[in-house]
């Protein structure tokens, strides 16, 4: 599982990471901090105001986009259950500690998706205060509203997923289940859903293309869907994401506390894709 379907010439090329952690969650506690300090190093800077995005009276959808999904340098995309957001940090602020690996978590480093929304309909969706408190919109054009606000959401993921030199899904009761018995592997969160389905489309690039010239010689320095509506379940597959759990980490952690010689991800890899490796020599 999580193997490239056609590597060439004995490099693997990684697809990504099928973490299980329910048993260990405790694991990561102490990083949490760390994984926050770490990601808000990396926090958009989003304007509140519409009107600068406002050309000859249609918004420029594709600023918006830059402004609060904007693109950056990672190394690891974690992708995981809203609910499992604290775990989400701690795992990052212990890959960022340990190996010093640059982590991407959306949530805590663009603008939210729904505070985006929401200016966008108080604004475009003919908000109507009620006389009994509260307000109401235009429900078709926040159904319009909708559709771009997700759009930018959705491609900016697929562009990040597929700058990342790994995803790591964080596999546990919260964002992965059995459906009665019709599925055996399920979600409910349609963001979980897509960057599954992402990881097993996107473009599969040799590891080199993912890295500056200077880390190859390395001496080197969703949300869930809501139980107050919709809901939805998505069957998922997760045979192209390679099995880790805790053990793993852990020794990983520990050849590379060893060696430190080349990049850190190439000893996972090591471990992880072991016949595809066994020709490119690692100093383990």
């Amino acid at each position: 599982m999580g193997r490239e379907r056609g590597k060439k010439e004995g490099k693997v090329v990684v697809t990504g990471y099928n973490l299980h952690l329910d048993k260990d969650i405790t694991k990561f506690q102490d990083y949490v901090q760390i994984g926050e300090t770490h990601l808000s190093g990396q926090k958009a800077k989003v304007s509140e105001n519409l009107k600068k995005y406002v050309i000859d009276g249609i918004v420029d959808g594709t600023q918006i986009e830059k402004d609060w999904f904007p693109q950056m340098e990672a190394d690891v995309f974690i992708s995981h259950s809203h609910a499992d957001e604290k775990l989400a940090k701690g795992l990052a602020g212990w890959l960022h500690s340990c190996f010093g690996l640059t982590c991407f978590i959306d949530s805590c480093v663009w603008g939210y998706a729904d505070d985006l929304l929401e200016m966008i309909n108080d604004e475009y969706s003919d908000k109507k205060n009620k006389p009994s408190g509260g307000c109401i919109y235009d429900h078709k054009k926040c159904n319009t509203a909708s559709k771009h606000v997700n759009t930018m959401l959705t491609i900016a993921l697929y562009k990040m997923i597929d700058k990342s030199e790994i995803t790591i899904l964080l596999n546990t009761n919260s964002s992965i289940k059995k459906y009665k018995d019709i599925y055996q592997q399920t979600t409910y969160s349609p963001w979980i859903y897509s960057e599954i389905v992402c990881t097993e489309i996107v473009r599969k690039k040799p590891i080199s293309e993912y890295r500056w010239k200077s880390f190859l010689e390395h001496s080197f320095e969703k949300s869930q869907a809501r139980n107050d509506g919709f809901s939805a379940v998505y069957a998922v597959s997760l045979e192209h994401l390679e099995f880790l759990d805790i053990l793993k980490l852990l020794e990983w952690k520990k050849i590379y506390d060893k060696c430190k010689v080349r990049y850190p991800l190439d000893y996972l890899y090591k471990l992880t894709y072991k016949k595809e490796t066994e020709k490119i020599p690692v100093n383990i």
